[in-house]
């Protein structure tokens, strides 16, 4: 069957049609979560590369305007946590507290813990886990944190307003949500020109890394199914929180918000 592993073999995303698990809430997390499989042990290397090195300033302003509304004794959730950086930076934010690193693929994990043992942390060992879980439904309970943080990780999301309220959930009132993420740019020729870069060049590192176009060409089209930065911002307001901060950077291509939980 598509996705699963055979014996001997790793998961593989042949068979899988990208533009019917996009468009199928009910079968999307299945795509992406094989994919995320494959992709975990050259994450960090793709993401250098693909960005040019901007994935990392992306974050680090992230990290500067969360820095401006998360407490040292934060209890934090860093949700889509792949291979841990975004998680490692907020112990340093808050390294009285707690921070839990959240993805839905068990190898991300495995590698976000392989990749956190080897550096030095502030934060005791027993304040800093990983898990595996499922964004649309947190083993986490109601108000239990603080601060949730989320790198490239909305975009993936079956339902975005449901994800949004389970966030919603598992935040206190007054709680913080970090967000980083490519968006869908707004109509016009930059729009065109990102999406068909994205596409091109994710398809040949899917073939130079994996042997397989869609492994990253997912990139592409998955900003094409979502939103723009207005949208997300609405999407936001919606769910019950209010924008502190907004930040664009690509052009309008990559999102970064700082919001907080309302009531």
């Amino acid at each position: 069957m598509s996705g699963e592993t055979k014996a001997g073999q790793g998961p593989s995303l042949r068979g899988m049609d990208v533009e019917a698990h996009l468009a199928s809430p009910a079968i999307r997390q299945r795509y992406v979560t094989t994919m995320f499989e494959i992709i975990a042990p050259k994450y960090d290397r793709f993401t250098r590369a693909f960005s040019f090195g901007l994935d990392r300033h992306w974050k680090a302003d992230l990290i500067a305007a969360l820095g401006r509304h998360v407490g040292r004794d934060a209890r934090v959730v860093d949700l889509a946590c792949g291979t841990g950086d975004l998680t490692v930076a907020m112990t340093q934010l808050a390294p009285d507290g707690t921070v839990v690193g959240i993805d839905a693929s068990p190898t991300m994990i495995a590698c976000a813990r392989t990749a956190t043992a080897a550096q030095t942390i502030r934060m005791p060992p027993s304040q800093l886990t990983f898990q595996v879980g499922d964004i649309m439904a947190l083993d986490l309970a109601d108000g239990s944190a603080d601060a949730v943080t989320i790198g490239y990780g909305l975009r993936n999301v079956p339902d975005l307003a449901a994800a949004l309220q389970e966030i919603r959930r598992v935040l206190k009132p007054g709680g913080i949500l970090g967000n980083l993420d490519f968006v869908l740019p707004e109509p016009g020729p930059w729009r065109v020109l990102l999406l068909t870069y994205l596409k091109l060049m994710g398809d040949l590192y899917g073939w130079w890394y994996h042997g397989d176009a869609q492994v990253y060409g997912y990139i592409a089209r998955s900003i094409r199914h979502f939103v723009t930065r207005k949208q997300l911002d609405q999407a936001l307001g919606a769910a019950g929180f209010t924008v502190l901060e907004g930040m664009d950077r690509l052009l309008g291509g990559v999102s970064l918000q700082v919001a907080r939980r309302d009531g």
